[in-house]
């Protein structure tokens, strides 16, 4: 479980660290660099965690329910609940954009991702879509 100290830094701080954080992470040329960066200042808690985080985020924009981005991802019913207020508050707007594959870079990471957790899940819509179970 990640680790927050109890003990508050001004706000301005805050905001000046997490920007010299983003702008540090931003060095990274290749995403074997980035991997690189990610394993040195996240535990493996912190990594899962926001991965997980993104794919709710992706997994709602297009359309999946609550019950099955619960299953698959592994998180409550709460998580997934305010994941998707956040959205509503208009929250996570890039990661909606490369969601919704307006970014065709964006868009085939994402659905790479998808498919890795994809399994068991069955399609959502079309044809098929409960062959799984039948097997």
């Amino acid at each position: 479980m990640p680790h927050v100290s109890k003990k508050k830094i001004k706000k301005e701080v805050a905001t000046e660290l997490a920007g010299h954080f983003l702008a540090f992470l931003s060095t990274a040329r290749t995403t074997r660099d980035a991997s690189v960066l990610a394993h040195e200042l996240l535990s493996q808690t912190e990594r899962v965690m926001l991965a997980k985080r993104l794919m709710i985020v992706v997994l709602l924009v297009r359309g999946y329910r609550f019950l099955s981005i619960e299953s698959a991802l592994g998180v409550t019913p709460q998580t997934v609940v305010r994941v998707w207020r956040d959205l509503q508050r208009g929250r996570y707007r890039r990661i909606v954009t490369y969601a919704r594959g307006k970014s065709p870079r964006g868009k085939a990471f994402l659905d790479e991702f998808i498919r890795a957790i994809h399994i068991g899940m069955p399609p959502r819509v079309g044809p098929g879509r409960w062959k799984w179970a039948r097997r």
